[in-house]
């Protein structure tokens, strides 16, 4: 972090001090308080939006993995099918090996989404009971 970032920083906080204090003197504490839980949402919600796009990341990132551990297995197989190949033992470890790692990847990534899928669906039910039924 250079000089100018850290300047700015400490700028952006002396003036949120300053303009509660500000605030305090000239409309009182209800104000202040309600100016300080508008800095603190504000700051919360960059927060989420900071972790949102992470798990976007992440997601992306674990589907492409997938996707090309798919094609290495594919590989595999066509080079077992050869003639040459066919039914040499090294091949045949590795591509039971990229089965298993396909299958823990995906066992990792079913869990992520049957985690988010009951968050979801524990919300719709919680709707549901609140709405009165036709």
């Amino acid at each position: 972090m250079n000089i100018f970032e850290k300047i700015n920083k400490s700028v952006l906080y002396i003036s949120v001090v300053v303009n509660a204090i500000l605030l305090m003197i000239l409309f009182g504490i209800v104000p202040v308080l309600l100016y300080t839980s508008i800095i603190i949402n504000l700051v919360f919600l960059w927060f989420i939006v900071k972790n949102l796009q992470k798990n976007i990341v992440l997601e992306n990132n674990t589907e492409s993995i997938i996707e090309k551990i798919n094609i290495f297995r594919n590989h595999l197989e066509q080079l077992y099918e050869l003639e040459m190949y066919y039914g040499d033992d090294n091949l045949m470890s590795l591509i039971d090996h990229s089965r298993q790692l396909i299958n823990d990847i995906v066992d990792f990534q079913e869990d992520y989404i049957e985690e988010e899928q009951l968050d979801t669906n524990t919300e719709e039910d919680e709707e549901a009971s609140i709405s009165p039924q036709e």
